[in-house]
């Protein structure tokens, strides 16, 4: 299953070629991050049924969970802070229903604090102060099984960003027993909305010809 899903996951080819991409290796989880991410899913449990690594929200393999691989985070050349930037992640489920299970409790209002405040506990341990954070749903392009998946926009102000606001929007599919999840971040505004449509279409494509339609 890491073979799949590395082959699933976004690729510097799948985005703009007007830009020039670099890569950054997945970062490694600390402590501190490991606890939001237990704190984040015990919330989702309140919500609706999640699997013990909804969406790659905390990367715990075994039992239900069989493989959480992400990409390289690709970002603009020459930006000293790295942005705009894509990346995406990839979990396999042992069951089509725990993957669709997951999507639907991400689709229910209340799962947004929960991930709200693991957005902002990440950001405050990578350095960004005493941030504030908002998440509301968007329209996502259609693909995938179930619902056709979920976009959901985060936006982070205060702290060091100074008048700056930081959106980070997050797109969610499930393709079998497979959980795709992509995510492009922009400084100022939102990272662009038809690269962002572009890519996900080249992953989901490779989704659907790995998995097969559900």
């Amino acid at each position: 299953m890491v073979a799949e899903a590395d082959a699933i996951n976004l690729k510097a080819t799948d985005l703009s070629a007007s830009m020039h991409w670099l890569s950054a290796p997945p970062g490694k989880s600390s402590k501190a991050s490991t606890a939001l991410a237990d704190q984040a899913v015990a919330c989702l449990q309140k919500v609706g049924p999640v699997s013990p690594d909804p969406f790659g929200t905390r990367t715990l393999i075994g039992g239900v969970v069989l493989a959480d691989v992400s990409s390289p985070t690709y970002y603009e050349k020459g930006s000293s802070i790295e942005l705009p930037s894509a990346s995406s992640e990839v979990v396999f489920l042992t069951t089509t229903s725990a993957a669709a299970a997951d999507l639907s409790t991400f689709g229910r209002g209340s799962a947004l604090a929960c991930l709200t405040a693991q957005l902002i506990g990440n950001s405050t341990l990578g350095g960004a102060g005493k941030v504030k954070g908002s998440a509301s749903y968007l329209a996502a392009p259609h693909y995938g099984g179930r619902s056709g998946g979920l976009h959901i926009r985060f936006i982070e102000t205060a702290g060091n960003l100074g008048k700056s606001k930081l959106y980070d929007d997050e797109y969610c599919y499930v393709q079998g027993p497979a959980e795709i999840s992509l995510s492009f971040i922009g400084l100022g505004a939102p990272f662009n909305a038809t690269w962002a449509t572009s890519a996900i279409s080249k992953v989901m494509a490779r989704a659907q010809s790995e998995i097969g339609k559900s």
